[in-house]
Parts: C-alpha cells; structure tokens; sequence
C-alpha cells in the first residue's frame, strides 16, 4: 500500500458535564474513534430474491431477511431457512419486494457488504471472509516478505448501524500482519492437520473448506504459517513487541482511508462521511473516580504497586495462623549454582551497581523466610522427578501446626514445547496440592538474567498471596455484594475447555476462594456460587444487596435461570448483573486521543459504544501530565446486563459497575503492573488453563482456597 500523509483529526476541547449524576470530566483529550459514518444513498429500492443458489447470488438468513418480504410472503417462507440474492431487481424471480434500508438494517449490511467485497476484489491481493459476513483485505508487504515467506497486512470493513453516530458507519480495523509459506501444500510433506487457513489465489478460507477447483490446483494453494507449522517448517518465530500499539494501527487506517475509501469511486457505493473518521461526542464519554486508581498498603495509599509494597508495606501480613516453612525443589545439578544464587537474594536482597534494589524477602513481605534443608527435595533428572517426589511426599511427616510453602526451580520453561517436559510443571503442582502445600515456580534461567531484579517482586506478592497475606487491596467503603468471576481457557495440548470457576471476591478485592469445572457443568458453578453465597451470609450476618458476575463471555438464560432459582431458594431477592468481559483487548472498536502523542486515551477512559456496550480503557496513563506508559493495551470491550429491568437506566448505576471492573484489574497479585483485564477473569483463566493438566478430576479443597496458580 502506498505512503501517504496522515492528518490527524482536529483537536477539540472536551467540556465537562453532568448528565443523570454522572460527571463527565474535564480533560484535553480529544478522541476518535475507528468509525467512519455515512448516508444511505437511497432509504428505498427494490430487490428480488431466489429460492435456490445461482452464481452471482449470496445467501440471506431467514433471521436477516428485509420486513417487507416477510410482510408479504409469510406464508411462502415458513419453511425456507435462506433466500439468495444478487442484490438487483429481476425478472421472474421466486420473490421480489422494496426494502427500506432503516428498517432492515441485517439486510442493509449484506447489501453495502458485498458492493464492498466486489469494489476490492480487484484491489486487495486477497480477501477472507469472517464467520458473521464481514470482509477481511490482504495486501502484501513486499518489506516483510523474504525467501520462505509472503507477508500480508490484513484490514476488516465491517458495517453495521453505529450508537455513537445515530447513522450507519463502516467500522475499520488493522487485523497485524499474516505470513504465509511461499511452498505451496503440494511441495510441504507434512499430516494435512496442521494445514488451517489457505491462501488460493485471491481468496483466503479454511483448509477443510477446499473448493473443488482449488483441490485440483493444490501447487496453487499456500498454508498461513501458524506457530506448529513454523516450527515443523524451522521459520523464526515472532517475539511479540512492547511498542506502542495505537501508532500503527492509527497509521495504518488512515493511510488505507486515504489510499481506498476517501474518493469517488468508493462514495460512488458507500458514501462516507467526509470528515472521516468520527470524533466522539462529550455525552458517550465518561472517566471513572481518579480516586480508583488509588490501592491501599498498611501505611497509607499509593498508585503504583511497586511504589506500595516498596515504601508503605503490605497491607496485611500472612493471615495463616499456622507457622510458615519454606523449602526448596530442584535439579541436583542445579543446587550450587542457581538454586544458591536465589537463596542469597531472598535471605540479603539484590544489590546492583552498588545499590540494594531489593530487600531481603522478609523485609519486603514481612514475613520470616527461613529455607528448611532437609525438607528439600533434589530429583535426579526431570525424567525421574514426579516419582521422587511423590515418594518423598509419601515419606514427609509435616510439623503440626506448619503451612508448607515450596520454591521450585524448574529445569522446564512453562512454555516449553515439548508436552511430555511441560507436565512437569503442571505435575509437581498437582502432587503437592495433594499434600496441601502451595508452590511458587521460578524458571532456572531467569534468575541468571541481568533483569532479575524485576523479577523478584512480582515473585514476592505471589509468595505472599499464597501464604494468606494481602498485598493490597481496594482503597472502598465495603458494600453489601458478592463477585463471582467465571472465565475460561481452550486447551488445545487437552483439547477440552474448562472453566475456572467461582472466583470470589468482596466488594474490597479480598480473595474468597474458588472452583473449576468443565464448561458444560452449569449445575456445579451455581453450586459454586450458592455455596460462596452461603458463606458471604454466615460471615456478614446480612444479606448481600446485589449479585454480580463477572462472564467470560455472553450470559444466556438457561444460564441466568438456574442462578435466580437459586437465589429464590435462598429467599434472596436481588438483581444478578452480568458485566461480559472480552478477555482479549478489542482490536474492533479502538478510540485514539489525537491530543497525545502516544495516543493512547487516558486510563479509567470510558466510552458508550451502544446502550449495553463500552469500551473501558485500562492502562498506565493516569493523567495527561505524566510520564509515557510502558505498555499501551487496547481497550477493554464490556457489555452489560442486570435480571432487574431498567436497573442502568441512571448512568451513574452503570459507571459503578463499570468503576468496579476498572479496580479489580488493580488487585493482580501476580506483578506489580497494572492489567487490562480484571482478577476476576484473569484468575479463573490461569486456573483453567492449567487444571487441563492435573489428573484429577477435582481440586482439593486446600486448592480451592488458596491462590497456588499465581
């Protein structure tokens, strides 16, 4: 694609307002959004349709098929599951009516869709299209392409009625850079399996969709190199980047909205807005309390993490009223050398160019760090290791009154490829849940790095999460509620789903234990909930005022309906919420604050991108005046449901719920950076992806309370 000039969209300031008790604060951030409007040429026109598939029609839904035809063929259309269409009025066609494009907005977007696929089929190297009917382009990078490979960067035009706009708009997004092997699949010996997407000429679908033409020309037919085939294939793998993510992709919009869509030709079918992109208005706007932001350690409130537990302390120290006892497992090769190296920076800290950067272990978690020798563990070879010790387990007689906590130093990185070494990892945390000691895992490599330094106090808050302290938690008034975090991980090593299950939390961020169940165990996560509920009751000695549920993905009624019977057994009558949490950054919807340089839109940013939808912007950015962010993350897509009708209908209703969310993804215990995403997903995530592992079919009741994944 060629250079051109990027002009960024005109700065505005950003007036405050308070509409229905939500304060919409002032800033100087003047945002855009990916989204480019524009107006029906015509609001009416007729089209007919066709009972079977011919070429040049494409097929129409019944669900998305125009009122009018409904309106005057319901009958004939009882039993028709889709119409086709070339998006004409013909003759002697099965069915023909005048649609209004306002009031049938499905069929609408067929309509501009396929006008856009069939502009770009002459001028996109290749075109994919998605499962919902949106159109991916593919222009090769001849930069990014060498010998073994054709690199490709991909943009999706994706139309729909905007909420933002009040008009229909095109939504365009910069999907990154595939890279696809220049061996087609007749040259590549290899099981068909790891073949997944193919590029055929100019069209890019999944393998086991093969058209006949193109299984008949497989020289012509090149494989998208996923990671299994780069390996298999001995092409490097990509490191993934820290840069900024909102310069390229800004870049790369504009410069394809001034390469294809800002003229003649393309207005000709879609008639775009000539502002371009839309610049979002005050009223879908608003900030959560700057005072979110704030955590609380035992001697008074920090923004930074680090900056807490360095200067302020924990906030609670190890609440086990057992004694503690560490130990170490190990390769015996590995004791002299590694092992060594990170008992001296536990028991004297970790000095570098003459400062200490951090303090001995006992004096950062505050909490007595003593290595028992003998309740070590030395395996001969990580071939051998889960039989020693699990028979060393066997033969262990613990102290009464004594909560075991043990450091592994694994030979085997957690991502190791091979998958008979990376159950080890998962393995040795399994046999000592059994034994109800939790583990903290620390890959032998990395303590030789010259950046161990940063390592140890994300390695320190886990160790003391783990043994019952509180790192930090919310700076909030507690409140009469319970939530439940449910998320879920795709094992492809399994192939199964779980869901890790009934991660509870008061209103505070105080951890209240968990569950983990297979994704078709509804019962058992009501069960779950009911059983925390029951707890919440017992301790509180009151009734929690409202449920909410943080979901991985959309809530369905089969799966609200057990939750409120269960609630009504318990004669609790309270609104269930439902926040749907995308666990991956959107890529779709993405704002820009045209006044920063990094342009990334300031943390605790939210915007309306429909009555029920919101972007939430989680970052390091806390205000305009500060230093530049470290990690720019995309935002947060949320979506938003309550059993009780009308329940967000006051806006400040909706900008707690959504406030909430935004301090929960303070509360990870695991580093002391900020996520993007919330415990309240993250967590279940990491139980679920490692529960596939363990041979068990249930965890323990010690692992159900204690934060041994971290």
């Amino acid at each position: 694609m060629r250079e051109v000039s990027v002009k960024t969209v005109p700065a505005r300031a950003n007036i405050s307002k308070a509409k229905n008790g939500v304060n919409h604060k002032t800033t100087n951030q003047s945002l855009s959004i990916n989204i480019i409007p524009f107006k029906h040429p015509v609001v009416e026109r007729a089209f007919s349709f066709s009972k079977e598939k011919k070429d040049g029609y494409y097929p129409i839904h019944r669900a998305e098929l125009p009122k009018s035809i409904w309106e005057e063929y319901e009958d004939d259309l009882q039993d028709i599951k889709y119409l086709y269409s070339n998006f004409q009025d013909e003759e002697n066609a099965d069915f023909s009516a005048s649609v209004n494009f306002k009031s049938s907005s499905r069929f609408a977007k067929h309509y501009y869709t396929t006008l856009i696929h069939e502009y770009f089929s002459t001028r996109a190297d290749a075109i994919k299209k998605n499962y919902v009917g949106d159109i991916q382009l593919w222009f090769k990078n001849e930069s990014l392409s060498n010998e073994k490979i054709n690199a490709y960067e991909k943009y999706t035009i994706k139309v729909e009625f905007s909420s933002l706009c009040h008009s229909p708009a095109v939504l365009l997004t910069y999907d990154g850079v595939s890279k696809v092997s220049v061996k087609s699949i007749a040259e590549i010996n290899i099981p068909t399996e790891n073949f997944k997407t193919i590029l055929f000429r100019n069209q890019v679908t999944k393998f086991k969709y093969l058209s006949e033409e193109a299984k008949q020309n497989l020289t012509e037919a090149y494989p998208l190199l996923s990671t299994t085939l780069k390996d298999i294939l001995r092409i490097p793998q990509n490191r993934p980047s820290r840069a900024n993510k909102y310069k390229p992709y800004f870049k790369n919009i504009n410069e394809f909205y001034a390469t294809y869509l800002n003229n003649d030709d393309f207005r000709a079918i879609v008639p775009l807005h000539k502002k371009g992109f839309y610049n979002i208005h005050d009223n879908n706007v608003f900030r959560i309390n700057y005072n979110s932001n704030y955590l609380k350690f035992y001697n008074g409130t920090e923004i930074d993490p680090q900056k807490g537990m360095k200067n302020l302390g924990p906030y609670k120290t190890a609440q086990n009223p057992n004694n503690i006892s560490f130990f170490f497992i190990y390769h015996k090769p590995d004791r002299t050398k590694a092992v060594a190296k990170l008992y001296n920076y536990f028991n004297n800290g970790y000095q570098k160019n003459g400062y200490t950067v951090f303090k001995p272990l006992k004096e950062y978690i505050k909490q007595p760090f003593h290595i028992d020798k003998e309740d070590s563990i030395a395996f001969e070879s990580p071939e051998t290791a889960i039989k020693e010790i699990k028979q060393h387990l066997i033969d262990f007689t613990p102290k009464p009154n004594t909560q075991y906590v043990a450091i592994y130093v694994s030979p085997v990185h957690k991502n190791e490829t091979d998958s008979e070494r990376i159950k080890l990892y998962y393995r040795v945390k399994e046999e000592l849940l059994k034994h109800s000691i939790t583990s903290q895992v620390i890959y032998k490599d990395n303590i030789y790095s010259d950046y161990f330094n940063y390592f140890l106090p994300n390695i320190a808050i886990a160790l003391l999460a783990k043994i019952g302290g509180i790192p930090w938690r919310l700076d909030r008034e507690p409140s009469q509620e319970l939530i439940v975090g449910v998320g879920a991980f795709n094992s492809l090593t399994t192939k199964s789903r779980y869901v890790g299950s009934a991660i509870c939390f008061n209103n505070e961020g105080e951890f209240k234990g968990f569950d983990c169940f297979r994704n078709n165990e509804m019962d058992l996560l009501v069960g779950a909930i009911r059983k925390q509920i029951l707890t919440y009751l017992v301790t509180n000695g009151e009734n929690a005022k409202r449920l909410i549920i943080h979901y991985y993905k959309l809530f369905s009624k089969d799966e609200l309906d057990p939750v409120q019977k269960m609630l009504g057994k318990l004669g609790l009558d309270i609104p269930v919420i439902v926040v749907t949490i995308n666990k991956t950054e959107s890529r779709d919807y993405v704002a820009f604050d045209t006044n920063s340089d990094n342009l990334m839109p300031l943390s605790g940013t939210i915007i309306d991108i429909a009555p029920t939808k919101h972007l939430l912007f989680n970052n390091t950015r806390y205000n305009e005046n500060g230093y530049a962010p470290k990690d720019n993350p995309f935002p947060v897509k949320l979506n938003l449901f309550c059993s009780e009708e009308g329940y967000f209908d006051n806006p400040a209703t909706k900008k707690e719920i959504i406030d909430q969310v935004y301090q929960f993804s303070r509360m990870y215990w695991k580093s002391v950076k900020q996520q993007n995403l919330p415990v309240t997903i993250k967590y279940p995530e990491m139980v679920a992806q490692v529960f596939p592992f363990f041979e068990a079919d249930k965890l323990e009741d010690f692992a159900k309370n204690n934060l041994w994944f971290l």
